[in-house]
């Protein structure tokens, strides 16, 4: 708790705010666990276009703009490496949200063409839902929570950002790496031990998506204030 409110203090965020960030992706992860012996609320909060799904949207889209505004910064101060990967954040951003509506779908209701209806699992206008995209879906959600928690912990935990300043922009800070670590622990589980899909794992994996989610707006949001305060010279 000490480190997480010398972090949040050079964040600039509310210490009780940060150690809520730490904590929230455990307790949610307890309770979805718990919820799961009501199966209608479990199915109702997990459910597509549901409680979980539609937050996952606005996070990524906040993500993918904010990322976008950082690049744009970034690149105004001749940062042109960082800017690149910034954007690249941005677009995966929103391309991860055009798939979680199904690229508004469900929305405005139009057909699926028919040759991706017939390699599509869910049977929608999505990319995600093809077989050999699934997994490399699943490999990328998995080192992209390997990085942003484990990574980040043994980065940090080594003090390694006082000595370069790319660290802060790399890798999110410390009382943001638990939303990272649950999507990690989530896909570790599923390639070890649940490779199969069922409703049960499967729909546990919305949570999942909400912590991601969740991790990149904050950061997100965290990188764009902080470029706003620091001079050109700074960066």
């Amino acid at each position: 708790m000490s480190y997480l409110r010398t972090e949040a203090a050079r964040w600039l965020v509310v210490p009780a705010l940060a150690e809520a960030l730490f904590v929230l992706p455990f307790v949610g992860t307890v309770a979805i666990i718990l919820l799961r012996a009501d199966s209608g609320a479990y199915r109702f909060v997990t459910n597509e276009d549901s409680v979980l799904e539609w937050p996952q949207f606005f996070g990524f889209a906040a993500a993918s703009l904010l990322a976008c505004l950082c690049a744009w910064r970034l690149h105004r101060a001749g940062r042109l490496v960082l800017a690149a990967a910034y954007l690249a954040f941005g677009i995966g951003c929103f391309v991860v949200m055009g798939e979680e509506i199904a690229w508004g779908q469900r929305i405005i209701g139009y057909g699926t063409p028919e040759r991706l209806e017939e390699i599509n699992e869910q049977k929608e206008t999505t990319v995600h839902n093809i077989d050999l995209v699934q997994h490399f879906t699943n490999v990328t959600y998995l080192i992209a929570g390997l990085y942003g928690s484990i990574g980040a912990w043994i980065v940090r935990g080594k003090g390694l950002w006082r000595k370069s300043g790319l660290v802060d922009f790399l890798l999110p800070p410390i009382f943001l790496t638990t939303a990272f670590f649950v999507m990690f622990g989530y896909k570790a589980l599923r390639l070890a031990f649940f490779r199969e899909s069922g409703f049960t794992v499967t729909r546990a994996g919305e949570w999942a998506e909400f912590c991601l989610a969740l991790g990149f707006s904050v950061f997100a949001f965290l990188q764009w204030r902080r470029l706003g305060r620091l001079r050109t010279d700074e960066l």
